[in-house]
């Protein structure tokens, strides 16, 4: 077969990985330029034009990340594709066809450069020339150097774990210039070499297409010609599909649609943003995990804040930044780096974000403060300020920042003492207008937990008493049953508890326990032999039962979680009274438990009134819940009213929300009369615990595990 007759057949000369490696770099490379210039140049002219089209500042930040890590991902893929090359479709390393520069690349360029002198011919290439190589390397060296250097930019409080300052430095150099050379020449030598020389102008098409004329290939690429003319085989080349490019463009384009929406003119803050030059470009970044590096980074702040001249203006008012170092040094937070708490304070204009104290300490529960405390800011209460407020937008008890146009001064670091209540009278007033009661009342204990998200303690006398007797209840009817006997022979109190123990081991690693989930299910649960006898005794006994172990799971799942997971927003979120799924299961269940009572209590009734026998304990017990259920949702539609929860959150609450509306209506101190309620809630729940084991109700706690115990001694 003639050369003649072949130029004008088509070869694929790139393959569908390699054009769409090189589309997606060529979009990245061009993202990256547009989004990483106007931050190295943000007093340019046309710097704030490009980051108003990137919807400011963070819209370019993030637009550039995101092309960085589409490089990242790029560029692994490349890698994996040279390994399945080597290891899979046996391919040398080096060769005609490697992309890896050889001795001839050198004898090419000096051949080259002579026939640019007019002393020769030009050289004859292969598949790649000496150029095309240089381009491969330089974007390989690239994306390596920029790309890690980005990284320590990126995530420098990782990397500052085990790297010195010094290194952010270099990353900081490496990344911003490097960058620059790249679009350099990328624009100017590539942009040439590939599209603009005189043999392929006004464009080489292949890198999109991935064909190559035989004619194009003997004019650039006559040493291919030949190998190929050599081995026929190797000219078979599979199609390649075409739409996946358009279907890369198309997520490229639809990704920067966000962006686009984002478009606006920047605001002052955004303007200090992009002028904002951080510290550490300059000065060496100490190591935050080492004494040397916290000392280090405390003197630093302090060589300006240490200094009682130091102040700012604030409403055209002066604000000392004084911090007096023995003071700071007798603070709990002494060995701390200040910029561990002040993110950001070492830029240029000089101001930080707002700190989360969470983020070190998690969130305190209902036995740490007698409260969660969600809607108080932390340093409401720890500040040593007594000035508090209400934010008329969030409605959260926040530190005030100023008091009758005066600011006050917030330098000082040590925190309220919470060893007696005196910390809490900021907030616990008679006169308050913050909605807090008027005294501190005691923390949801051990007792609550059946209803609520309660702490594990028993510091209020009410808690403690009731516990105390609920214990001797319980342990009465246990000494009961270790003294009875049935049958002969008797068996002793300790050979019984051995016994009982046998029995436990051996069903709790057996097939066994799968039965006794089964009962728990049908027989606890769902009560279905009470259902068997009476329809309507198993309503009533559902609304009360279930609803009543539905509140005591959630409370106790939450309590676990609170104690494993206690630096989880999520379970902070979860724990807040005001969340609205809460807030609306709880209003349910407790509603259920009052259809409930409400019907046990028509029963007992209809009894009466046909001279049927009817348990005085039952009423009992139906009047303490009853009484329990009724001042709970009191107690909660004063605490919306108090507090002043906005509506939008507030009528999750569907039972609560409306008392708290009815009350508001009635001219009473309301402040006043919340913790006579609380008080009154906790001791009918007091002594509805304490009545529990010696009423007919204890069936609740006795049948169940009467239920259990036959599932697994019945002999089949």
């Amino acid at each position: 077969m003639s050369m003649k007759e072949n130029h004008g057949e088509v070869y694929w000369r790139f393959n569908a990985f390699h054009r769409l490696i090189h589309l997606v770099m060529m979009i990245t490379f061009v993202g990256l330029a547009l989004t990483g210039l106007p931050l190295k140049y943000p007093g340019a002219f046309w710097a704030k034009g490009l980051i108003s089209l990137w919807g400011g500042v963070k819209g370019a930040g993030m637009l550039h990340r995101w092309c960085a890590g589409i490089t990242f991902g790029y560029f692994t893929l490349h890698l994996l594709w040279i390994l399945y090359c080597l290891l899979i479709l046996k391919e040398k390393l080096f060769g005609p066809d490697s992309i890896i520069p050889s001795r001839k690349d050198f004898q090419d360029l000096y051949q080259h450069i002579r026939y640019f002198l007019g002393k020769g011919s030009p050289p004859p290439f292969g598949r790649f020339t000496y150029w095309e190589k240089f381009d491969y390397w330089a974007v390989f060296w690239g994306i390596a150097f920029i790309g890690g250097s980005g990284l320590l930019l990126w995530f420098p409080e990782f990397f500052s774990r085990f790297l010195p300052g010094l290194w952010f430095n270099i990353a900081y150099t490496i990344h911003s210039d490097e960058a620059l050379l790249a679009i350099g020449f990328i624009f100017v030598v590539h942009l040439y070499n590939a599209h603009l020389r005189a043999h392929v102008f006004p464009m080489d098409k292949s890198i999109f297409t991935g064909k190559i004329t035989a004619k194009e290939m003997i004019d650039r690429h006559p040493l291919e010609w030949e190998y190929l003319n050599r081995y026929p085989e190797k000219k078979a080349k599979r199609k390649v599909r075409r739409d996946l490019l358009i279907l890369w463009l198309a997520i490229f384009i639809s990704g920067l649609l966000p962006a686009g929406s984002l478009a606006r003119g920047l605001t002052d803050e955004e303007i200090m943003e992009v002028e904002k030059k951080w510290c550490w470009r300059c000065h060496r970044q100490p190591n935050l995990n080492s004494n040397e590096g916290i000392t280090a980074s405390i003197q630093l702040c302090m060589d300006c804040h240490g200094k009682k001249e130091v102040e700012k203006k604030v409403n055209d008012k002066p604000v000392s930044l004084y911090i007096d170092p023995k003071e700071y040094g007798k603070t709990v937070h002494r060995r701390i780096a200040c910029i561990q708490c002040h993110d950001g304070i070492a830029s240029s204009p000089h101001r930080t974000l707002r700190f989360r104290c969470a983020s070190c300490h998690g969130y305190h529960g209902e036995g740490t403060a007698h409260d969660a405390h969600r809607t108080v800011h932390c340093e409401a209460c720890h500040h040593e300020s007594k000035e508090v407020m209400k934010d008329p937008k969030t409605g959260k008890i926040v530190l005030l920042k100023g008091k009758e146009g005066v600011p006050i001064p917030m330098t000082s670091h040590r925190l309220a003492d919470f060893k007696n209540q005196k910390a809490c009278q900021k907030c616990h007033f008679t006169e308050n207008q913050l909605g807090a009661p008027i005294r501190v009342l005691p923390a949801k204990s051990l007792i609550c937990i059946i209803c609520h998200s309660a702490s594990i303690t028993l510091r209020d006398p009410i808690s403690l008493i009731a516990f105390i007797l609920f214990l001797g209840g319980i342990t009465l009817h246990l000494s009961l049953w270790f003294r009875g006997t049935v049958g002969t022979p008797s068996f002793s109190a300790h050979e019984k508890v051995s016994y009982l123990a046998e029995k436990i081991w051996r069903v709790v690693f057996s097939k066994k326990i799968f039965t006794l989930l089964k009962v728990f299910l049908i027989d606890v649960l769902f009560l279905r032999g009470i259902l068997k006898e009476s329809l309507s005794r198993w309503t009533i006994h559902t609304f009360i039962y279930l609803p009543f172990f539905l509140r005591f799971f959630i409370g106790l799942i939450l309590l676990i979680l609170s104690k494993v997971f206690p630096m989880s927003s999520t379970v902070a979120i979860l724990l807040d009274k005001n969340y609205a799924p809460m807030a609306f299961t709880y209003d349910l269940l407790g509603l259920c438990v009052i259809i409930g009572v409400g019907g046990a209590t028509m029963r007992r009734l209809q009894k009466t009134f046909q001279n049927r026998p009817s348990s005085s304990q039952d009423m009992i017990v139906l009047a303490l819940l009853g009484g329990i259920l009724i001042t709970g949702f009191i107690v909660e539609g004063l605490r919306l009213l108090l507090t002043g929860i906005p509506p939008s959150l507030a009528i999750s609450s569907f039972v609560g929300y409306p008392i708290s509306l009815f009350l508001g209506i009635l001219p009473v101190r309301w402040e006043w009369v919340y913790p006579y309620g609380w008080y009154v809630h906790a001791i009918l729940t007091g002594l509805f615990i304490i009545y529990l084991p010696f009423s007919k109700m204890f069936h609740i706690l006795i049948s169940p595990l009467v239920l259990l115990i036959n599932s697994v001694t019945e002999e089949k």
